[in-house]
């Protein structure tokens, strides 16, 4: 992929050109930013490019941008390859427009989030009531939603996209989607709700003639489309409107025009028509989408929403040339939860909830936590643990057998690929397994199983274990953790001794590093002991459901459900067990599992998600000399990583000039400086963020 900057991106100060192209160069390679924190920047490595539905799309500065729940958002400059972005808020977002070179998205809360289509920040837009849609026209952005204080239909209006000051509506009702075309603001909503303006300040009612809540509008061809239920509603002027025979069964969310076509879409399916009269259903092949918004733009319809496939939210992207072949650019494993993740012999291993359509346990693996796959095995169980040791993977979990009964499922790898069921028709329901001195320790409740081998597997007889649920190995020593409070200690995996603790707290994860062991549970429970035997009650500051923790490289990390202070995916991290910080990963998702591995903390929970730590070495900036259009540079770092590229000309630190901010759609891009020519040097570096 090649991109080139040009003079006007880079806001550079143009000196005379010079004759020669023998310029000087300095390089400095991946120099980070003084307070980057590895531990502050997760990328979302599964699904792609979102974890959760996308409800609006729209397209400016030669980029689409797409919104949904949770704060996502994903951007992509060719429709092909969409990244991540991060928005900074974890309210569900509705929609999303373009204007004066502004991208505006809005959602829940009366959140507004204002952007360069890179960079996010949240503007007051003074109400709290959910906001649904945006439009841009006639020199205004419109956001509007549900009813305000007085009763009627919220409407906003900005010139420039920062200060918001209400109008009035004059009717109630929720206002569902808006457009501008032919000189007039056009909003819809429920039970027939039409609206119109010319100045965004002054709204009439238009007949719509129907009660049906209406969900999508848009104009082309001297045409207003309105869409809602499994009608098509059409006007000339915005003000008298006609039903159409739309020929779908199903409902329809999104309307959109480009290219000489009329697009409606909904759950399921896509219409097009050149007249907005005569719809024609398009074939999506295996795409199996509910869509919530449209957007054109450079040669490509984009079609945005959710799979309907999964029993959880996934998202869905759909691109076309012609609005008749659609095809998908998400991308991942799509399990409803990881439960655990393990690393070993340079393999991540994720294990989950066992899907309740086709009844396959969830098993994710990959060499670099950044690209997965699932092996080309199924075992019917819900998969809750996973270890490592003696060139073993090992996961346990459980199922419903054909008595109705709960029973117990092993299964291992030597090559993360090809997987071997270890268990019986005997074995107890597991919930977790943990390696060390040379031995598999596997427990769940009372049940504990050991083994030497990964194959043979021996219960305990001595019937101490109680309550288990995760289990640790460090200094010679298991722990086992579990309900009301439960830590319990075992030097051979059979005799287990019982370690007071005073709460009744859930105990859900638990970790050895540095010497130290360290358990979390609900309500932010934290504990920590040197030994295993005394167990000390560690006041986090926090109140959140903790899941799971880990331990690498002189930190430890505990995960956790969404944040009550933040709304974000709780990532807590210490270096001693003591004293924690709260991360921001921009995930909403509960996560359940931690492990550190190949120089980076791998997280993973609900919605098949999937985030991965910055890495010590996570980038590179390389110099290829010039070429026939200027200097050129090759950027390598993780895909969906976002970095600036910096340059000055006198070498004073304190000098640094952004030329262009960049966020990778793969692994490496090529950059082109086709100003550098006008400097007698030049030195560039990459930083992060």
């Amino acid at each position: 992929m090649m991109r080139t900057l040009n003079a006007s991106r880079t806001r550079l100060r143009v000196l005379a050109p010079t004759t020669a192209l023998a310029v000087g160069f300095s390089l400095l390679l991946a120099w980070p930013s003084a307070n980057a924190d590895p531990l502050d920047q997760w990328y979302r490595r599964n699904p792609l490019p979102t974890a959760d539905r996308l409800s609006g799309v729209a397209y400016g500065n030669n980029a689409f941008v797409a919104v949904g729940l949770g704060g996502a958002i994903a951007s992509s400059a060719d429709g092909t390859n969409w990244v991540s972005q991060t928005s900074g808020t974890p309210e569900d977002l509705f929609g999303v427009a373009y204007g004066i070179g502004t991208f505006i998205a809005v959602g829940g809360h009366g959140v507004i989030l204002a952007s360069d289509g890179l960079n996010w920040t949240g503007v007051d837009s003074g109400s709290d009531t959910l906001l649904t849609a945006t439009a841009y026209g006639n020199g205004t952005f419109v956001a509007v939603g549900d009813v305000d204080a007085f009763g009627n239909a919220t409407i906003l209006t900005s010139s420039e996209g920062v200060t918001w000051t209400p109008a009035d509506s004059g009717m109630p009702g929720l206002l569902t989607a808006i457009t501008y075309a032919s000189g007039m603001f056009v909003a819809v909503g429920e039970l027939g709700l039409i609206l119109t303006s010319v100045d965004a300040l002054n709204w009439t009612v238009a007949d719509s003639g129907t009660q049906i809540n209406l969900n999508g509008v848009a104009y082309g061809n001297g045409t207003f489309v309105a869409v809602g239920g499994t009608n098509i509603f059409t006007s000339p002027d915005g003000l008298a409107w006609n039903s159409e025979g739309a020929g779908t069964t199903t409902e329809l969310y999104a309307a959109g025009f480009a290219a000489g076509e009329f697009l409606a879409a909904g759950d399921g399916t896509i219409l097009t028509s050149t007249n907005a009269v005569t719809w024609m259903q398009q074939d999506l092949g295996t795409n199996t989408v509910i869509v919530w918004g449209v957007a054109y733009g450079n040669g490509t319809f984009a079609a945005v929403g959710k799979l309907a496939g999964p029993v959880f939210s996934a998202s869905a992207i759909l691109t076309s040339a012609n609005g008749m072949t659609w095809t998908s650019r998400t991308s991942g494993i799509l399990d409803q939860a990881y439960y655990d993740v393990a690393f070993g012999n340079g393999t991540f291993v994720a294990v989950g909830l066992r899907d309740v359509k086709s009844g396959a346990s969830a098993i994710a693996t990959s060499p670099d936590g950044v690209s997965w796959t699932r092996p080309a095995f199924s075992t019917t169980a819900s998969l809750s643990g996973v270890a490592y040791g003696n060139g073993v993977f090992v996961a346990v979990g459980s199922y419903t057998n054909t008595t109705g009964q709960k029973a117990g499922r092993i299964v291992t790898s030597t090559d993360d690929s090809v997987w071997l069921e270890q268990s019986s028709q005997t074995t107890p329901a597991l919930s977790d397994v943990a390696f060390g001195n040379g031995m598999f320790v596997a427990a769940g409740g009372t049940n504990v199983l050991t083994s030497a081998d990964a194959s043979a597997w021996t219960p305990s007889v001595s019937g101490t274990a109680s309550n288990l649920l995760a289990l640790a190995y460090g200094g010679g020593l298991f722990v086992g953790v579990g309900s009301r409070g439960t830590i319990q200690t075992s030097t051979n995996g059979d005799v287990w001794t019982k370690r007071p603790t005073g709460t009744t707290h859930t105990l859900s994860g638990v970790a050895y590093g540095n010497g130290r062991f360290v358990t979390v549970g609900n309500a932010g429970t934290i504990f920590a002991s040197d030994d295993g035997t005394n167990w000390t009650s560690v006041n986090s500051g926090f109140q959140n459901i903790l899941n799971g923790v880990t331990y690498g490289n002189g930190t430890f990390v505990a995960v956790g459900s969404a944040s009550g202070s933040t709304g974000f995916s709780t990532i807590l991290t210490s270096g001693d067990g003591y004293a924690w910080s709260e991360r921001a990963p921009g995930s909403v998702q509960a996560l359940r599992g931690a492990v550190y591995g190949n120089g980076s903390f791998l997280v993973v929970g609900d919605q098949s998600t999937i985030l991965q730590s910055a890495g010590a070495t996570d980038f590179r900036l390389t110099a290829n000399g010039f070429g026939t259009t200027g200097f050129q540079l090759t950027v390598v770092g993780a895909p969906g990583s976002r970095y600036r590229l910096q340059a000055l000309t006198y070498f004073n630190p304190s000098n640094w000039v952004d030329l262009i901010t960049i966020t990778n759609p793969q692994s490496a891009i090529s950059l082109t400086d086709t100003t550098a020519t006008m400097f007698p040097q030049r030195f560039y570096r990459l930083v992060s963020p």
